[in-house]
């Protein structure tokens, strides 16, 4: 092998020396010692360059064990055993069952979905963010770009009313009930040309409630119930489309003493801050209609006592919890309500059993429910809005064309997006074909947002009795552009099945997941 330039010049350095020293004939002793410090001279590049060397190639393999360990993390991301499901799941990534070499095809496998997938959309709303017209901003924070107001070099995305802009989508927003006022029935709206519609309805495209967390303090302890009547009631409109002026007249008939406060019915004129010291509160709407429920329930019956309600057939979905709600959903039930009323009264216990999601905490139907409103519904109108632009232009082939899958060894990988109720951004998770489960989807999506550190939209706005620790508990999984009210309560992946399905008819799935 060819010497080194460094080693030929160490060799010629030393060879020189022991000629000068003979030229010079130099004394043995001395020539032993200078010969000694002329060799060290002449050794010291060779050490030092050594020494150079050495360390370039610690360094060098340093640097590669880092790059390994970070794309290991990376691609392997997170793996963590499901004692419920019994099976390994990645946190967003497919499970590893194989050797080295298998695992290596998954991860490649992911960074080609990773890569290709990763098709950017013609709008970007942190540059351009969505823009609704015809109102002022009345929100402090949002998951998308999102602005209110008038601009006069661009056209909105959205306003208020009726646009002439058939490019313009108009929104109505109504609290009211459409018994009242026709124009809030989500058919009549979207015939009358309203593309979004925002309405006390969980169906309607983006729902504003009378409940919030902010609003009222639900999980405020139970006043003493000092009043000798046993409910009280506040009703103002004497003219209501429905029968609860008849109602509270035979409760009173049936000896169920009430004290009324409103304009109807009236019998005591005191403040209506004295509402807190009865056991029950009649939350009587002006109608019977789906979802239509207001501050009377929420505010004078849920916060202060036992809620006895005439109004939204579906009023049990808003318990907080078993037997918290007595209904009366038509006349004839009054008798079996007045009768509960008295048994409830006369026994602490049973009074402290309806009150007992105060100190246990209410249903988890109930915190995904009243969480929906700790983002502002002008944030959920920006994202909406955003959604079905992001969505139209997945229909374009940029979008068709991405592969979304990949084949390995061990079968397909599939790629899915997900994201959280209330915010825009998704994130991926990977599911392999033969484990298309209902629980590896949940396995894969905790895993995910917890390698994320997490933390719920929800978590600043709940009472802080009630917001639990940090971990996340899924409550549900659903395609991204359904109602809040088949998300809820009406949409489910049956069984592993038609998870399977949906996931191969769906390239690029894209999911809403609710943290209770």
């Amino acid at each position: 092998m060819e010497p080194s330039p460094m080693r030929r010049s160490a060799r010629s350095c030393l060879v020189a020396g022991a000629r000068r020293r003979r030229a010079q004939g130099a004394p043995a002793r001395a020539g032993v010692v200078a010969g000694r410090r002329r060799r060290w001279r002449c050794l010291l590049p060779l050490l030092v360059g050594a020494a150079f060397l050495a360390e370039i190639a610690f360094l060098g393999r340093l640097d590669m064990a880092k790059n390994a360990e970070v794309v290991e993390s990376w691609t392997t991301s997170f793996y963590r055993r499901s004692s419920h499901w019994g099976e390994a799941v990645g946190r967003g990534a497919v499970p590893r069952a194989g050797g080295d070499g298998e695992d290596e095809e998954i991860r490649r496998c992911e960074q080609r979905l990773e890569r290709e997938d990763a098709v950017p959309y013609d709008r970007d709303f942190d540059r351009d963010p969505v823009l609704v017209g015809g109102a002022a901003k009345d929100w402090s924070k949002c998951y998308v770009g999102c602005e209110f107001g008038f601009s006069a070099s661009k056209t909105p995305d959205a306003t208020f009313g009726i646009a002439p802009d058939p490019s313009v989508e108009g929104i109505l927003r109504s609290m009211e009930s459409s018994q009242y006022y026709s124009k809030n029935n989500i058919d009549v709206a979207r015939g009358r040309g309203y593309k979004i519609v925002m309405t006390t309805s969980l169906s309607s495209d983006v729902p504003v409630g009378y409940f919030s967390w902010a609003e009222y303090d639900i999980m405020a302890p139970v006043p003493p119930k000092t009043e000798e009547a046993l409910a009280a009631a506040f009703i103002s409109n004497c003219g209501a489309r429905n029968f609860r002026l008849q109602a509270l007249e035979m409760l009173e008939n049936l000896d169920v003493k009430i004290d009324s406060y409103g304009s109807c019915h009236r019998n005591r004129g005191d403040k209506v801050d004295t509402l807190k010291r009865y056991r029950f509160s009649l939350a009587f709407e002006n109608s019977n209609e789906e979802d239509y429920v207001t501050e009377k329930f929420f505010f004078r019956s849920l916060v202060l006592s036992i809620p006895v309600v005439v109004g939204a057939p579906n009023i049990q979905e808003l318990s907080p919890g078993e037997g918290a709600i007595l209904h009366i959903k038509e006349l004839d039930d009054v008798v079996s309500v007045a009768k509960t009323m008295k048994n409830i009264a006369s026994n602490p216990d049973a009074f402290n059993q309806s009150l007992r999601w105060k100190y246990d905490g209410p249903s988890d139907s109930f915190k995904a429910l009243i969480d929906m409103a700790a983002v502002h519904s002008s944030c959920r109108l920006c994202i909406h809005i955003a959604t079905k632009i992001h969505l139209k232009e997945e229909r374009t082939p940029k979008f068709t064309n991405r592969p979304c899958s990949c084949s390995t060894k061990k079968g397909t990988i599939y790629h899915l997006f997900i994201r959280e109720r209330g915010r825009f951004k998704s994130e991926s998770i990977y599911m392999r074909s033969g484990q298309l489960t209902l629980g590896a989807l949940e396995s894969a999506v905790l895993g995910k947002f917890r390698s994320l550190n997490h933390v719920p939209v929800w978590k600043d706005e709940r009472p802080p009795s009630i917001r639990g620790g940090d971990d996340l508990k899924l409550y549900r999984i659903y395609p991204v552009g359904l109602t809040q009210r088949q998300a809820l309560y009406g949409f489910r992946f049956r069984d592993d099945s038609k998870l399977e399905q949906y996931i191969k008819d769906h390239p690029c799935a894209k999911l809403e997941v609710i943290f209770v």
